[in-house]
């Protein structure tokens, strides 16, 4: 989004901001490792790209352009932020942590004076709202584990308010090796208003934090990897 000159916005109110500039890090670099980067493993080559991704990020992401907030719980501060931001979109994960602006008790109620409430930001500023969502327990029951609508955490008022909704199921997590694999993760289209629903696979790879629009995309990608790889290990005679 940033990247087509999106104005975004970020709570993160599950993971800290640090978190998610290592995964951009990791993502904008295209060679360094997430999980280095977490460890703080670095060679020397490593530490030239470090440097390269840090300019990168600052002129990119700059606060012109994109804000994160990881210490915002209730509604009301992070409507403020936001009307002060004007952003084109909003991303908020996720949706269970927020606190609510009225006090209610019923947790239902709590969820959809919420999603109303951003509904009517988004009109109101004229942007794009991102809700991540909590699922319940029922899918570890059902043998394909593949999510229903059902299966948003209280999700009545969340269904019939969201224009869309899009659940994200990484196969590997359920069926290992024998299934689609560790680098496939299928969107499922459950709710789409205006358009029709339906599913397709994409490329994934997670230690680059990075989703690509199919597997083939990913497997053409991980060829030129490994094509430069070798070419670096080459030793000269």
């Amino acid at each position: 989004m940033v990247g087509n000159g999106y104005k975004c916005i970020f709570f993160n109110r599950e993971l800290p901001n640090s978190e998610l500039l290592k995964k951009l890090m990791a993502l904008e670099s295209g060679k360094l490792s997430y999980s280095m980067i977490r460890k703080g493993i670095y060679d020397t080559s490593g530490l030239e790209e470090l440097s390269k991704v840090k300019e990168l990020i600052i002129r990119k992401y700059n606060k012109s352009k994109m804000l994160m907030f990881d210490n915002l719980r209730n509604f009301a501060k992070s409507a403020a932020e936001v009307k002060k931001f004007k952003p084109d979109v909003i991303f908020d994960d996720y949706i269970q942590l927020i606190t609510p602006s009225k006090m209610i008790e019923q947790r239902r109620l709590q969820l959809e004076a919420l999603v109303n409430d951003y509904k009517w930001l988004a009109k109101e500023m004229q942007c794009v709202v991102v809700l991540a969502s909590q699922l319940n327990r029922a899918l570890e029951v059902r043998r394909e584990g593949v999510p229903q609508l059902s299966d948003l955490a209280e999700s009545g008022a969340i269904e019939q308010v969201a224009e869309n909704v899009f659940f994200s199921y990484y196969d590997y997590k359920i069926h290992g090796t024998n299934g689609k694999g560790k680098n496939v993760i299928t969107m499922y289209a459950k709710k789409v208003r205006y358009g029709e629903t339906g599913s397709c696979d994409l490329g994934f790879n997670g230690d680059k934090a990075r989703v690509y629009n199919n597997v083939e995309d990913f497997t053409e990608d991980l060829k030129k990897e490994m094509t430069v790889k070798n070419e670096e290990n080459k030793i000269p005679f």
